[in-house]
């Protein structure tokens, strides 16, 4: 599976990381993800086995998405 930035994401056997978000398309194998509990992590998809998620807290998203747009 493909992830791109934005898609949201929980690590299957990690569920007290939290929801975390694609900081940038998947190359060779490898994505970073942003977790809400434990911050970024570096990730080879060989071994950690994503799940895309339908985002269930528009405040937290607003205010994710104002980060966002102050950090760039």
């Amino acid at each position: 599976m493909e992830y791109f930035r934005g898609d949201r994401v929980r690590i299957l056997g990690k569920p007290e990381w939290g929801p975390g978000f694609i900081q940038g398309k998947s190359k060779n194998g490898k994505v970073k993800v942003d977790f809400q509990q434990v911050g970024e992590k570096h990730l080879s998809l060989r071994y950690a086995k994503l799940m895309k998620v339908a985002l269930r807290d528009p405040d937290w998203l607003e205010k994710r998405a104002k980060r966002e747009w102050t950090a760039n």
